[in-house]
């Protein structure tokens, strides 16, 4: 009772940063500051402006990482690499590259048009194109070779998933889906449920939320719960093949879980801000997803709050004005998405636990959790299947506003409640 817990940082000094950090890789594209430019961070934090000088610092190493410089668009040039992610039908490869005397790794992450395992070795000869997207290069190539690499821990686990991908499929096709499988159900895109189809940060921030839950019940000891809750969304991103978005929110759940552990009073708003920082200051290149963006606010819509009903809204509202930037917007997906947020999460935390089972062949247990769990698969698909009916908005940057607008008023309303709570006890 009379214990008092540190506090980091009541205000939101780790979100300004993050936007310091996104305006630098911006900048770097069109320009880079030269290396003395780190002197005025420096000189800043001597006079006593310390929050001035750690956002100029984040801002010029963000701005300085980002790698702009690279011009293989005319000529046909030798790679090799592996592939670190696969996203809609799509690999992106790390790759180096033969500059006629040895290889070089390059600082960049480059798309390749084919999907292939995680884990491959690629090799092409070609050149880079440049696009406006993360992954802001991609190959066109002459020559391409690949082979899968055995030794490869991400490859083997990539391939164990898919044949168990391959199992949920015996029971019902849609399981796959909401683990790490490539496809795209129209129902699901004209209801405003596409973002509950495909694997993305929410998934992971609300397996985390159920699983925390649950494991309450259980335990009161802290260390025990908080690691105990990032297990089964660490197994679920690695088994929807480290699929970016979901990795990025589980980086953010392990920030939370750290400060939680450490006694901190966690402000959702400065962690996810700090983990989105790191993110850009490693790979600059981030700041060009969409993708991230919408796991950045999806997180922080699902973490903000502790009413597990007010987190599905944020987890949606977060996500929505980027998810409107791609689809037209049905405007009762809201309705719909708190129809179904907790039979998702029980889906979720039941496919996670029929994982378990499966990789410990126990393959009747598994297969009966799958069976159990066909209700809930069949409601949400129900529930998609009314909602596409329903009349859509055209794509349109005012619908965005509106969307983000809703996210902001969201993000008010949470935190007068949370104050209007302290006030109370």
């Amino acid at each position: 009772m009379g214990k008092n817990n540190k506090t980091l940082n009541v205000s939101f000094t780790s979100f300004y940063y993050f936007g310091g950090a996104i305006l630098g890789a911006l900048m770097g594209t069109y320009f880079k500051f030269p290396l003395f430019f780190l002197v005025i961070p420096v000189a800043l934090a001597l006079f006593k402006k310390p929050k001035v000088a750690v956002f100029l610092l984040i801002f010029i190493l963000s701005n300085m990482a980002f790698i702009s410089n690279i011009d293989f668009s005319n000529k046909s040039v030798e790679f090799v690499g592996t592939v670190k992610a696969v996203q809609n039908g799509s690999s992106i490869l790390r790759l180096s590259f033969f500059d006629g005397k040895r290889w070089r790794r390059m600082g960049v992450d480059v798309l390749i048009y084919e999907e292939e395992k995680l884990g491959t070795i690629v090799y092409f000869i070609g050149q880079l194109k440049r696009k406006g997207a993360y992954p802001i290069y991609y190959a066109k190539t002459d020559y391409c070779a690949t082979v899968t690499n055995y030794e490869s821990l991400s490859a083997r686990v990539f391939e164990h998933f898919e044949r168990y991908r391959n199992f949920t499929n015996n029971v019902d096709p849609f399981y796959q889906n909401l683990f790490g499988a490539n496809s795209r159900d129209e129902n699901f895109a004209k209801s405003g449920l596409l973002h509950i189809f495909c694997v993305s940060g929410m998934h992971v921030s609300l397996l985390y939320l159920f699983t925390a839950y649950v494991i309450g019940m259980f335990t009161y000891r802290k260390w025990l719960r908080v690691m105990l809750s990032l297990t089964f969304p660490t197994i679920f991103v690695i088994g929807s093949g480290l699929n970016l978005p979901s990795l990025r929110a589980l980086i953010m759940l392990y920030f939370v879980a750290l400060l939680r552990l450490a006694d901190y009073k966690v402000n959702a708003v400065n962690i996810v801000s700090l983990a989105g920082t790191g993110m850009v200051l490693f790979n600059p290149e981030i700041v060009y997803s969409l993708s991230f963006y919408m796991t950045f606010f999806a997180t922080l819509g699902v973490l903000i709050s502790e009413n597990n009903f007010l987190s599905n809204i944020g987890g949606f509202l977060g996500s929505a004005p980027y998810v409107s930037l791609i689809n037209p917007v049905n405007p009762f997906s809201i309705i719909a998405t708190m129809l179904v947020s907790i039979p998702v999460q029980v889906l979720l935390f039941g496919l996670t636990t029929s994982y378990v089972l499966f990789s410990c062949n126990l393959f009747f247990l598994s297969a009966f959790i799958l069976y159990a769990l066909k209700p809930f698969a069949w409601f949400i698909q129900i529930v998609a299947n009314w909602f596409a009916k329903l009349p859509t908005i055209p794509q349109h940057p005012i619908i965005t506003i509106a969307f983000a607008m809703s996210f902001i008023l969201y993000m008010g309303f949470v935190f007068e409640l949370k104050k209007q709570k302290q006030e109370s006890s």
